[in-house]
């Protein structure tokens, strides 16, 4: 009976190590090898354990280590797309979650029954219902973290850990490790040598200067992240304008054509003196060009395309938009640069007045050159909440948003400019001024 139970046990145990592996691994079999695998897996971790009782005297650590080398060699063969150090890794995090769990749910139990470990385990009846409830609660957790990790990681390119970093990620189970060996020992009734408490707390010590470590390097990727995601915002936003440049012109060399040919049909009806004709031909191709194909004049051929497609977009959707620009011909600056400032000002200001419902939407811009470059965007907008200099982001998400101000800072950081921005009844304004000498 206790053999059987013992293999019911080991089941489970096997079971929860492929679920744990399947959040970050790939299957190498998806028919009935994997099943083999399983059930191989199972065998050589029941024998670890009988081996371990039968030739070792139950010598806990030998049993330990054979178990994790079964486990390791079967999910080397069943698993793919991983590396050997960061499979071994996640196996040995497994067991020690596991044995942890396995070791707190023993310990409440003996205190719920007020009695000692060697007294709880005595009794066949407790045994099995603590073997019940610990193996039922293992095989839960693990599937809830196997189904959550997934759900995180479907979308997620895999990597592996370098080799410095997962020396450093081994410390903690190491020490996790030697502590629940010990406190085997002393829930045991054994004495610890203080030599070996020493070596726990050195232990312990250099995987907390590792923690501290690999937290450095987690905010550095974390920096890293965000500015990728950055970039990415900024190449999306220039091919975004590329594509409505060239539509525009596009769109713009169809007029010039039609343009003169409605100027020959004219030249036409009047040399024919045919007056009326040509008055009623004219009054028809007035009302088809009602919308303002170029709007804004700067004599930059960039901004002049940028700022026409924005005006054409704010109009389209029913928002009313100025522009007071001078000559910018000669503007000092990378044009990239401007594009991104101006059009994350631009998209911001069409996005808060397309929220916004009290009345007129519209927006008013300024890009004037004299000694200097002076922006400023002023839109109808929704209340905004601005802290330290930032506008939080309420869409889903907000890892993936909240870039645009971000970009902004960062040109006008580049160029040594200046900006504020403030909300005041119902109306939203930005504004920018950069010198066209750097400021040293």
């Amino acid at each position: 009976m206790d053999a059987l139970i013992s293999l019911v046990y080991t089941i489970v145990d096997s079971v929860c190590v492929c679920l744990f592996l399947d959040a970050f691994a790939s299957h190498r079999w998806k028919d009935h090898r994997f099943l083999i695998g399983v059930i191989v897996q199972t065998i050589l971790t029941y024998a670890s354990i009988e081996f371990s009782v039968i030739a070792l005297n139950r010598n806990k650590i030998v049993k330990i280590l054979l178990i994790l080398l079964s486990c390791f060699m079967v999910a080397r063969t069943l698993y793919e797309n991983i590396s050997g150090k960061f499979l071994l890794f996640l196996i040995v995090i497994e067991y020690l979650l596991t044995y942890s769990l396995s070791f707190a749910v023993g310990m409440l139990a003996t205190t719920v029954c007020g009695m000692d470990a060697q007294t709880f385990q005595a009794d066949k009846t407790l045994s099995l219902i603590y073997g019940i409830s610990y193996y039922s609660a293992e095989l839960f957790i693990i599937a809830l973290f196997r189904k959550m990790m997934l759900q995180r990681m479907d979308n997620r390119p895999r990597s592996d850990a370098q080799h410095s970093q997962l020396i450093l990620y081994f410390l903690f189970p190491c020490a996790s490790f030697v502590m629940l060996v010990i406190l085997l020992y002393v829930t045991s009734g054994h004495n610890i040598e203080e030599f070996v408490s020493a070596g726990c707390c050195i232990l312990i010590f250099i995987s907390n200067i590792a923690i501290l470590f690999l937290l450095e390097r987690m905010e550095y990727t974390a920096s890293e992240r965000e500015q990728l995601l950055m970039l990415n915002q900024q190449i999306q936003l220039q091919s975004k304008n590329m594509t409505s440049a060239s539509e525009l012109y596009s769109a713009q060399r169809k007029k010039v054509h039609d343009f003169r040919a409605h100027l020959n049909i004219l030249n036409q009806l009047m040399k024919n003196q045919e007056y009326s004709a040509a008055e009623e031909y004219l009054e028809k191709i007035t009302e088809q060009q009602t919308d303002r194909l170029f709007l804004v004049n700067t004599h930059h051929p960039i901004l002049d395309a940028l700022f026409n497609t924005k005006a054409a977009e704010a109009t389209q959707k029913k928002i009313s938009i100025d522009f007071e620009v001078n000559d910018l011909s000669k503007l000092p600056f990378d044009a990239s640069d401007m594009v991104v400032l101006l059009s994350n000002l631009l998209d911001n200001a069409i996005e808060a007045c397309q929220q916004y419902d009290e009345g007129d939407k519209a927006i008013h811009v300024m890009a004037v050159a004299q000694q200097d470059f002076f922006v400023s965007v002023r839109n109808t907008s929704e209340p905004v909440v601005i802290i330290n200099g930032s506008i939080p982001t309420t869409k889903p998400e907000p890892q993936m948003h909240g870039f645009g101000l971000a970009n902004i800072r960062l040109i006008l950081e580049k160029y040594s400019g200046e900006y504020t921005m403030f909300y005041e009844n119902g109306w939203f304004q930005f504004t920018a001024d950069i010198p066209f000498t750097p400021i040293s």
